[in-house]
């Protein structure tokens, strides 16, 4: 990957082919300079001078000005001297080289020995000289009476890479970027183990492409455990390809789940609802549709209160009925984190004792809600048949939102009660030990502060493991010439699996109410959160606004003179104040600075990017006490804004995001 992309980006100074084939939903990288950060940091200054008389507050500037204040410079004096004194500490524990390193180089390491340490030469670079075994790769050469130090090709590892990095471009064929298509050629009926699309190698924008080069002559045992280009990439590189998959296409998937018993597990980013909840989602399930709920990414939100917990699911609860679920047909809300863990070994016993194996289990939900990344804690989890565990392959999990093409599944453990009682048993003896732990990280984050010790983690277990039979081993005196070849692929029709329920992956849809379809993959991962929520709280005059990045924008319009707003968003999200007055020119000048940070790229694609469009004034009215979140306005993925109203008053907002998209 990279000697491809330096090739096409910097040795030749092009990238068209590059955005041709890995477009980041935009074509943005076409016209992005390769600018030093340096270099923006002074662009960044030159806008801040020429604005800042019409700045209020900036959480750019605030954090990156050296002349902080007196009390945060005392702070920054005390971590560098710790830092000092920390590095002062490891020299002196430092160990000299022993005598047998001291043999190494004889005559030139005697001269750069010194009481047992090594000292540079004249030149100040013993780097060329002494290096540690098995890290020489250089060769000293004598060319025109100089002595030349230059890489010896003998001792290089080579090309032994043999994925799509492998092939070159070529100046005549732009095409061939990572190989080239061949429509020639049917496409399997084998899915690709990421997404789950059909692999070919007919058209790249087409789900479940592969070169052709990687594609032909291969065997179905080699396809079998095989991903298509687009998963490789958001796998290994975290760059999404664009491929030409219609909504109507997800819809239609869903809609087959009509005609069938099964359970859905419906999964809602619980830093992005109502907006990760697909409005028309009742309708598409069925009406009687039995389901399960799980509100995700819990251990991203902060913990405000003793019962947040509680909270929370009440809210959910509240705003699955308001989509159009019956109360009747939600057997239970689960808060889980499917990347930590947490609350998923309790969402598996309620699909164990609610639902068994009477139908098919469905994972749905919105894009970029957690499917993918459940669907692999599954995989490794009680849920799924001890001897699949190692036939599937994991789903490609990514920022990037639609990652499942079509629909990836499982066969389901049948629960009986003897295998639910060795479950019960490891979990009861797995909750002492995950109390003990709970115990030492509050310990931590009560002495260190540190946000991570406040996590919420979980343990995703195995009770069961494979039968020793099914073991297969290359070096036993059995398994010679003509004894049966290992198992690398589920068979379906095997009788094990042949009457088995199968949990599945569905596809997400793009809720109207979110923008992170309007974002590039660098665009989400600074708008999403990746660690637990830190609010940042701010104190707005009447007649001030607040911008969230350039994804949302609060007016304080009307009410006392001053209140307190609490943001609570990703902290890469930069925030500024200004007067209302100025927002809209001040939008205007720095949309694609780092005083904004999101969105950015070039002039064309901030030109097509949606403007901010204001919803109705929005009225509140306060009846609890001071210094008490009375509402939150919630601007879209982006984030949302606690307002915070003395007792007995009003105040009026408008709030704007990118087309109007997800105000509540």
């Amino acid at each position: 990957m990279f000697r491809c992309v330096l090739k096409s980006s910097v040795f030749r100074n092009r990238i068209v082919p590059l955005t041709r084939h890995l477009q980041l939903n935009s074509t943005y990288l076409a016209d992005q300079p390769l600018i030093s950060e340096s270099t923006e940091l002074n662009s960044v200054d030159e806008i801040y001078k020429k604005w800042r008389d019409k700045i209020v507050y900036s959480s750019f500037i605030d954090n990156n000005t050296i002349k902080m204040g007196y009390k945060q410079n005392k702070i920054m004096e005390s971590k560098l001297k710790q830092l000092q004194n920390s590095d002062a500490r490891k020299s002196l524990e430092t160990r000299p080289f022993s005598l047998a390193m001291k043999q190494l180089k004889s005559e030139q390491f005697n001269e750069l020995y010194v009481d047992g340490r090594v000292c540079s030469d004249n030149a100040g670079n013993s780097s060329s000289i002494i290096q540690m075994p098995y890290k020489q790769i250089n060769r000293v050469v004598l060319k025109n009476n100089e002595t030349i130090i230059e890489p010896d090709d003998n001792l290089l590892t080579g090309e032994w890479m043999s994925d799509y990095e492998y092939y070159d471009e070529h100046e005549e064929d732009v095409g061939s970027f990572y190989g080239t298509p061949d429509p020639s050629i049917p496409s399997a009926e084998i899915p690709c183990g990421g997404c789950g699309a059909l692999l070919h190698c007919i058209e790249p924008s087409i789900p479940g492409y592969l070169p052709s080069q990687l594609f032909k002559g291969k065997s179905k045992e080699q396809l079998l455990t095989t991903i298509c280009q687009r998963c490789h990439f958001l796998k290994h590189y975290n760059i999404a390809i664009n491929v030409t998959v219609s909504a109507d296409d997800y819809i239609q998937m869903l809609s087959s789940m009509k005609s069938k018993k099964a359970l859905a597990v419906l999964l809602v980013d619980i830093l992005d609802f109502p907006c990760s909840i697909w409005p028309g989602l009742s309708d598409i399930l069925g009406a009687q549709r039995p389901i399960i709920v799980a509100g995700n990414k819990i251990d991203l939100l902060p913990q405000d209160c003793s019962g947040y917990l509680e909270n929370v699911r009440q809210c959910l609860t509240r705003s699955i009925i308001d989509s159009g679920f019956s109360k009747n047909n939600i057997k239970h809300v689960s808060l889980i984190s499917a990347s930590t863990g947490y609350g998923v070994e309790e969402l598996i016993t309620k699909i164990h004792n609610v639902w068994g194996t009477r139908g098919d289990v469905y994972l749905v939900g919105c894009t970029n809600v957690g499917k993918s990344t459940l669907f692999n804690a599954l995989l490794r989890s009680d849920l799924c048949k001890v001897q699949a565990i190692d036939l599937v392959q994991k789903a490609t999990a990514s920022p990037w939102p639609g990652t499942t093409i079509r629909m990836l599944k499982f066969p389901i453990m049948r629960p009986s009660d003897y295998r639910l009682y060795l479950r019960t048993t490891r979990l009861k003896q797995d909750r002492y030990i995950q109390s003990a732990n709970e115990q030492l990280r509050r310990e931590q984050a009560r002495v260190s502060k540190d946000v991570k010790h406040a996590t919420l983690l979980g343990h995703i277990g195995r009770t069961f493991e494979k039968e020793q039979e099914e073991t297969f081993d290359h070096f036993h005196v059995t398994q010679r010439s003509g004894a049966p070849a290992p198992i690398l692929t589920l068979n379906e029709k095997n009788e094990k699996y042949i009457n088995s329920k199968w949990c599945y992956d569905t596809p997400g849809v793009v809720q109207p109410d979110q923008i992170l379809d309007l974002l590039t993959t660098e665009e989400i991962i600074l708008t999403i959160s990746k660690q637990t929520i830190r609010p940042r709280v701010y104190l707005l005059k009447r007649g001030m606004t607040l911008f969230l990045g350039g994804l949302g924008r609060l007016d304080f319009v009307d009410g006392p003179d001053s209140i307190r707003l609490i943001v609570y968003s990703s902290y890469t999200l930069p925030t500024l104040i200004c007067n209302t007055s100025d927002a809209s020119t001040l939008y205007k000048a720095l949309l694609g600075s780092k005083l904004l940070g999101v969105p950015f790229g070039s002039t064309d694609r901030l030109e097509k990017f949606p403007q901010l469009e204001c919803f109705p004034d929005i009225l509140v009215h306060s009846e609890l006490e001071k210094h008490t979140t009375i509402c939150d306005i919630l601007l879209s993925s982006a984030g949302w804004i606690g307002v915070n109203l003395p007792k007995h008053s009003e105040a009026i907002f408008r709030a704007w995001t990118p087309s109007r998209r997800g105000i509540y």
